[in-house]
């Protein structure tokens, strides 16, 4: 087969009951307000890197953005006769995933299947077990996707040498090592956003068109319950200030988008990199708004002062709690009086935060779970969202825990985790109670009432 002619389809399959998800990268959320829906940046990386090879008949498909059915888009697949489909699967949706490729299968025999994403990445051996999976990739899947699909147009490319790859053969499960991340993540070709329809993606904090631009990968830390470190391996690996600045301008001119979401696990796990690419941004004349998350420890004046002049409008931080023993059982190194600081200094510039809080984490009991949602409530945040700790495969908690309803794995907001002082219907409680309190405070009701008669929340 030609490589024009080989037929690959990549997809953010639906939900059966209708469940809209978030699919990017390690996410795996619900889609809800002020989150908003994402493009889906890791298919367009692979599609760029695909067609730039050679396979120029690769198509991408964001189920949450085609007014079809669950049923619908099998078929809609099913029409188009790929010879290879690419699903970007998420723990919580493991169940429905392998039905959608599942029935894909059973439609079109000779199909083969590739699961990417968290759930392939920490659990290829069960995946593999299904007859409705033929490939899982383990992290990073580009540069694996393009090898593996190398390698059913020429069959002297052995398998067990593609490194991160899980597969069978002669009806038994073969797990490759991992492999090595990217020492340079620079893009030689950006994400092909011309694949999918960027009039579906809004940035919720303005209603204007956006897009994602992954400025960075992995982090330095290794907190406990986070998936960072599996997915991504340990450090933090940024891309060079030119190379996102590049990827900005051929967007703004060739999609009109001057809206963007900078995705990373740590935007500012380097100082020297925040200040070169919003000085770039600033001397460039780009004239965007951007929003990013930063770790508080690492934030400081000049940094934000040139975020705020260089078009940043909102900063997601992860706080977790504010007791500092709990941060420090989980591996998380953060002190209350740079939470504070962070947030003033933030507030100063007059650029929007989004706390998130965990509840149940090692260490949690009821007096501390009050004190954070005081805290909180007290604190100069202008959004915060409170979620119930999920205990994601890859993490310390997982084997704590024998809970394998899968679709209680959506982010943060199943009660999972629970201790003999503290049980999940109380965790669950008080992250309900914690954002009724955070925003009653009239200030904060004002402006979420703002945001969502502007239909800017929603």
């Amino acid at each position: 087969m030609e490589q024009s002619a080989m037929k690959l389809i990549l997809v953010n399959p639906l939900t059966i009951n209708k469940t809209r998800v978030l699919r990017v990268g390690r996410c795996q959320q619900k889609v809800l307000s002020p989150v908003g829906l994402w493009p889906p940046i890791t298919l367009l990386e692979i599609a760029a890197k695909l067609r730039k090879r050679g396979f120029l008949n690769t198509e991408v498909i964001d189920g949450e953005t085609k007014a079809l059915s669950f049923g619908d888009l099998i078929e809609h697949i099913t029409v188009k006769s790929p010879d290879m489909v690419i699903l970007q699967s998420t723990v919580p949706t493991i169940v429905d995933d392998l039905i959608f490729s599942s029935s894909l299968k059973i439609r079109l025999p000779a199909l083969k299947t590739v699961f990417i994403g968290l759930s392939a990445t920490t659990m290829p051996e069960e995946l593999l077990k299904n007859e409705a999976v033929d490939y899982a990739v383990l992290g990073e899947p580009e540069d694996i996707i393009c090898d593996l699909v190398g390698y059913h147009l020429d069959d002297s490319i052995d398998l067990s040498q593609i490194t991160g790859l899980g597969y069978k053969s002669n009806g038994q499960s073969h797990i490759n090592k991992r492999r090595l991340p990217l020492e340079n993540y620079d893009y030689t070709f950006f994400p092909d956003r011309s694949l999918i329809d960027n009039e579906k993606y809004r940035l919720s904090l303005t209603n204007k068109r956006f897009t994602v631009i992954k400025t960075s990968r992995g982090c330095d830390s290794s907190c406990s319950f986070c998936t960072s470190g599996v997915y991504y391996g340990r450090g933090w690996r940024g891309r060079s200030p030119e190379n996102i600045i590049e990827e900005i301008k051929q967007v703004k001119l060739t999609q009109g988008i001057d809206n963007f979401l900078f995705l990373s696990d740590t935007f500012n796990g380097n100082r020297e990199f925040v200040k070169k690419l919003t000085s770039g941004i600033i001397s460039n004349g780009l004239h965007i708004q951007w929003v990013s998350n930063s770790r508080l420890d690492l934030l400081d004046e000049e940094s934000i002062s040139l975020m705020k002049n260089s078009g940043c409008i909102l900063v997601s931080l992860g706080i977790e709690t504010f007791e500092e023993e709990i941060l420090r059982k989980n591996n998380k190194f953060l002190m209350q009086g740079q939470i504070e600081q962070g947030i003033n200094l933030l507030k100063k510039y007059g650029i929007l935060t989004y706390g998130y809080f965990i509840f149940g984490l090692e260490g949690e009991t009821r007096k501390t779970i009050w004190r954070t949602i005081i805290k909180a409530i007290h604190s100069k945040l202008d959004f915060a969202v409170f979620y119930s700790l999920t205990p994601y495969p890859g993490t310390a908690y997982f084997g704590k825990y024998n809970n394998r309803n899968w679709r209680d794995y959506f982010h943060g907001i199943s009660g999972i985790v629970a201790y003999n002082h503290l049980n999940n219907f109380e965790i669950e409680l008080y992250r309900l109670l914690a954002f009724f309190l955070f925003y009653i405070r009239p200030w904060r009701f004002l402006m979420l009432l703002k945001y969502f008669f502007a239909r800017k929340l929603i």
